[in-house]
């Protein structure tokens, strides 16, 4: 099988159906060794219901449902087990961009690339959500040192072998594009067309927001310094040693040039505790540097291009 057209449903979209049969004639165009996978975690009510609509667009669909709505990598991994395509191309339950663009992402993704992603340079959806993208990927931009513009775009193909080389967990493959980059492998940014569709405000409950911002710190620390946790450690734990000491010599020459009690001053505390919690991250760093030593010999560290 060449390619595994997979749709993530995670929240009811009357266009969905709609978005499934354009997507479907457009791999149809270009081949009949396809299948259509969709996954609904958390709709499954909602997709069952239309089961006999999707079928009667195509015998080739498959639908996976949860018991209960599970993480992103949890879907990922279902994906992995179930689709047999040599090329997966993920989707969600909105159509994000214009037809022409899907068509343009198929045709780039050859044997030179391993992931394809678009980037909607213009964007038609509302001011709000324009604002939130751009802060998420200027912030991830930073955090992973990623050269992507549009990380938030649910729009993916992805050679299988490459999927399967990451590790995922919790809800990582939500960004698992910077992933892909950051394990060194090829990457195709195309401009794209976003959809007229995406017009209406969208918007969170804080605890979303909040919840991502904590996943882009996850994913920070464990591609800069999982490996390496002494260096962070070592890192916040000197650096609040060092106010510590700062302190408690400041409140020294006070004492002694000056006679100025210091037993009741509060910079005492600040200082003692200072040096005590830096001290302490540093140990953390130091344990965390031995189990990464013991665990990380057994986890595979480089990717093989090719043997000439």
């Amino acid at each position: 099988m060449r390619y595994s057209i997979v749709f993530i449903v995670e929240e009811e979209n009357g266009d969905f159906f709609q978005f499934f049969d354009t997507i479907l004639k457009l791999i149809k165009e270009k081949t009949e060794n396809f299948e259509m996978l969709v996954v609904a975690n958390g709709t499954d009510r909602f997709i069952m219901a239309q089961l006999a609509l999707l079928r009667g667009h195509t015998e080739k669909v498959k639908v996976i449902t949860f018991q209960r709505r599970v993480p992103s990598s949890i879907g990922v991994n279902a994906i992995l087990n179930e689709c047999s395509g040599r090329i997966i191309m993920l989707l969600g339950a909105t159509q994000e961009l214009d037809t022409a663009s899907y068509e343009r992402l198929i045709s780039s993704m050859t044997e030179e690339v391993d992931l394809v992603v678009p980037y909607r340079k213009l964007r038609k959806s509302s001011l709000f959500n324009r604002l939130h993208s751009k802060a998420l990927n200027t912030i991830t931009r930073v955090l992973l040192r990623s050269k992507l513009h549009d990380i938030g775009c649910n729009v993916k193909l992805i050679h299988r072998e490459v999927l399967e080389s990451l590790e995922l967990y919790g809800n990582m493959a939500r960004y698992f594009s910077a992933l892909v980059l950051h394990k060194g492998f090829r990457v195709r940014e195309i401009e794209c067309e976003e959809s007229d569709r995406i017009r209406r405000t969208k918007l969170y409950s804080p605890r979303i927001y909040l919840t991502r911002l904590t996943e882009l710190l996850n994913l920070f620390f464990s591609t800069n310094f999982s490996k390496k946790p002494l260096r962070f450690f070592n890192l916040v734990g000197a650096c609040i040693m060092l106010i510590g000491m700062i302190a408690l010599l400041y409140i020294a020459v006070q004492k002694v040039l000056f006679g100025v009690p210091i037993g009741a001053r509060p910079l005492l505390i600040v200082g003692i505790i200072s040096l005590v919690t830096g001290s302490q991250l540093a140990s953390f760093g130091l344990l965390g540097e031995v189990v990464s030593f013991v665990h990380g010999r057994s986890r595979k560290e480089y990717t093989i291009e090719k043997i000439i």
